[in-house]
């Protein structure tokens, strides 16, 4: 058959080809502008200029230079060379193919050895310098003519000497991954910003290999470095608060941080405050341990932040000490789940504090522990439900319909709820109507919801120092949504449903959006919903009695009003649990035509300006330090701004667009030939600016190494002889599709081709000898299994006996 030619483009070699007449050798010989060819005499001031111009030559050619071998006399070069990358050959070490390589499928830790190409054609390519009397580096010797051709100009953006990070490539990777966005993502995205894979100038293992050399760095010092960079925060940032503590080894056991908003934060939202450690923020396990609060806006707000190296009594001691020293004073109402060790350190630390558990929690367990079937087949958790997540039952209500339901359902000896019955003053909001909740009673995975958050911005394999720089990030973007949260606030108003009633539009003036949106329901509650049966004077006071339809459980809800002063009270007690008037108040408001809201009830924690916003950029640290690394970002940063203002504004006139990129293109230009040729910063000193430390000669706080906490789960169990045997049992390995036997697949078949037929016929034998050996083996199973039967009943005995 002949080849017919498709009149596709085969790739041509680059270079002009000379041929020996004598001994028939190929040699290639660059087309390249004769300005960039390197000349006999031609000078240089240093090695490195003279490197730099060979690196041109070789680039516009199309190969790789290197640096080779030097003469050096006192400490001065007097003679460089500078060879191709293909120059010398690699050895290779033999392979003794006859040697059968282990590929089967059973666990064998045997591998076939690794083959890598070599790039190395013992190329004759070079140029020689030599130190002149005048201090001048001058060209002694040049060849030119090289053994293999040039690389096509499309291709070499994936020369090595063409392949490499720049300034801005790598302060991306490093800006993204505060973002939790790995190199192949910040790849990824660069390319497809360039436009093209030759656009970047790098490849992906590049983006890789520099994150890889970055955590290197970082290595063991990294618990240092966090801390070097706290306590820079500490001086160049007011009122920030760094504390950390070490084992007899240097080992860090804990560390706390906050800033000065977080302590403004606490003194207006801190009557509520709820923690939880969680794991899988960080490479070594260390649990992060978030303080949250609720803002004027009911959203998440973060008071401080911890680092733990254990889940001891006397580890928590120390973080809430330290909590109170940097606050002033413990947290009225504090919320965690139903951790002992928390529970002692709460105790013995914060007795003045009100400890609650958490309901979400607690709740979560409640079909692993009392059985699926009871919760799902049934109206149980319905029910359980009902009496739990509500405030607006007495405990003595509470209690009685907790007895109704565990006699209706037999649970009554049930251990689980009978030890949760016995500490229910501390999770059942029945128990907590005198208590200032400010919506935690609601909505009580609130450190759930916090740990959700800042997992978006975590991944369980950053070093400590990239922990930090994600935990900037995400406070960062929870103060910016705070920020937007109040301008839509300030810049929106809200539809006012009742405009007689004057009290409406005034809460929609003092109180947040979303806050106003709850004491709007209230209002109308109290005007469509609620109704006045009668009322007594008692004293100052007369006392209302006001039917709500929406809340069946009692027959009247009782308010008592003292007009002169405006003093009020009503038996549900929502202001006393969340600081809002409920909807019997207003409905007595509104009956008594009060044309002012009751100043003594509005509190600055869900008012608008309840507290200043934070300056934009502040926990990133923009302004910590004076120095030039800063100074060079700054200047970046205001260069990118405008430019890409300047293509924004241009973009719709083309003729324009296209003036200002040649003139970016000469300043390109300009900018290459006034460059100074500095040598270049290594991967060392790159890296210390770019994390902020110099990488210290021993570390005086250690990371530590193999930590473990509850809920992590067990580590990968060893596995008994019997279950070994039983797994195994009669399983299949994958089967090869050319010699169809097990172990190995086509691509490892060592074996000569073969039908399935041919296969079936001679592996019949075989099969037949397996099964016999398969029946052997269950019968010694059976038999260990009978053995450990018997010694179990033997120690049953033993017991009752």
């Amino acid at each position: 058959m002949e080849n017919v030619d498709q009149g596709f483009q085969t790739y041509q070699p680059v270079g002009k080809l000379h041929l020996s007449p004598n001994s028939g050798k190929k040699t290639y010989l660059p087309e390249v502008d004769e300005s960039l060819k390197p000349r006999d005499k031609m000078t240089f001031d240093t090695v490195n200029n003279a490197f730099l111009f060979y690196q041109k030559y070789a680039m516009a050619s199309g190969f790789t230079a290197r640096k080779s071998t030097q003469y050096t006399h006192n400490g001065v070069i007097k003679s460089k060379w500078f060879v191709c990358l293909k120059e010398g050959t690699k050895p290779f070490n033999a392979i003794d193919t006859s040697k059968k390589i282990d590929t089967s499928n059973n666990g064998s830790k045997m591998k076939s050895v690794r083959r890598v190409p070599s790039i190395r054609t013992g190329c004759k390519a070079r140029m020689c310098i030599k130190l002149m009397p005048s201090n001048l580096y001058e060209v002694s010797s040049f060849i030119e003519a090289r053994n293999h051709f040039f690389v096509a100009e499309e291709d070499r953006h994936l020369l090595p000497s063409n392949r490499g990070m720049n300034y801005m490539q790598e302060q991306a990777v490093n800006a993204l991954s505060a973002l939790n966005i790995g190199p192949v993502k910040a790849f990824n995205i660069m390319r497809t910003l360039y436009g093209g894979f030759d656009k970047v100038g790098a490849t992906k293992n590049d983006f890789k290999n520099f994150k890889r050399d970055l955590n290197s760095y970082i290595s063991e010092f990294d618990a240092d470095m966090m801390i070097k960079r706290l306590l820079r925060k500490k001086e160049y940032m007011p009122n920030f608060t760094v504390e950390y503590i070490t084992d007899e080894n240097g080992v860090l056991r804990g560390l706390f941080w906050a800033d000065e908003d977080a302590k403004r934060n606490f003194s207006v939202f801190g009557d509520v405050v709820s923690f939880d450690a969680t794991y899988r923020r960080n490479k070594y396990n260390m649990m992060f341990v978030p303080f949250t609060g609720i803002d004027n806006h009911n959203r998440n707000v973060t008071l401080g932040a911890a680092i733990i190296g254990n889940e001891t009594a006397e580890t928590y001691s120390w973080l809430l000490n330290v909590f109170r020293q940097a606050f002033g004073r413990a947290p009225p109402v504090i919320v965690t789940d139903q951790d002992p060790a928390m529970k002692k350190a709460i105790e013995d630390t914060w007795p003045e504090s009100r400890h609650r558990l958490c309901m979400w929690h607690i709740m979560d367990k409640l079909s692993a522990k009392v059985g699926a079937s009871i919760c799902n087949n049934t109206d149980f958790k319905k029910r359980l439900c009902a009496i739990v997540w509500t405030d607006s039952i007495i405990p003595v209500k509470f209690e009685s319909e907790w007895d109704t339901i565990m006699n209706d359902f037999n649970l009554v000896d049930h251990e689980w709820l009978q030890s949760l019955y016995q500490i229910r003053d501390t999770w059942i909001p029945a128990y907590y109507r005198e208590e200032v909740m400010s919506g935690l009673m609601r909505t009580s995975s609130r450190s759930e919801s916090e740990n959700h958050f800042f997992g978006q911005f975590c991944n369980p394999g950053c070093t400590l120092v990239e922990f930090l720089g994600h935990f900037d990030s995400a406070i960062e973007a929870q103060r910016h949504e705070h920020r937007k949260n109040d301008h839509d606030t300030r810049n929106t108003n809200a539809a006012i449903f009742a405009e007689d009633f004057v009290l409406e539009d005034q809460a929609s003036r003092i109180y947040t959006r979303t806050v106003f949106f709850d004491q709007q329901l209230e209002i109308q509650n109290g005007i469509h919903r609620c109704a006045i049966g009668k009322w007594e004077d008692i004293g100052d006071f007369v006392k209302f009695f006001v039917k709500d339809w929406e809340q069946p459980c009692t027959t009247f809800f009782e308010v008592m009003m003292r007009e002169a002063d405006m003093n009020v009270y009503c038996t549900c007690k929502r202001f006393e649990q969340f600081g809002l008037l409920c909807s019997h108040i207003f409905c007595v408001l509104r009956m008594l035509d009060i044309r002012e809201f009751p100043q003594r009830y509005i509190l600055r924690r869900w008012t608008r300006e309840a507290v200043p916003n934070s300056a934009p950029g502040a926990i990133l640290g923009i302004n910590e330090t004076e120095d030039r690394y800063n100074e060079v970002n700054r200047v970046v940063r205001e260069i990118t701004y405008s430019t890409e203002s300047v293509i924004n504004k241009l973009v719709t006139n083309f003729d324009a667009l296209c003036s200002f990129r040649d003139h970016v293109v000469n300043y390109f230009k300009t900018a290459d030939e006034s460059v100074v040729n500095a040598p270049p910063k290594s991967r060392r000193e790159r890296f210390a600016e770019i994390t902020g430390n110099t990488k210290p000669s021993e570390a005086t706080v250690r990371v530590p190494i193999g930590t473990r906490f509850k809920g992590m789960g067990k580590p990968k169990r060893m596995k008994s002889k019997r279950e070994i045997a039983v797994s195994q049992l009669g399983k299949k390995s994958r089967q090869c599709q050319n010699c169809f036997r097990y172990g190995h697949n086509r691509r490892s078949c060592k074996n000569p081709t073969r039908t399935k037929e041919q296969a079936m016929v001679e592996d019949h034998g075989e099969e037949a000898d397996e099964v016999d050996e398969e029946e052997n083996e269950w019968e010694e199973v059976e038999e260990d299994m009978d053995e450990q039967d018997e010694d179990a009943l033997d120690e049953d005995d033993g017991e009752e006996e």
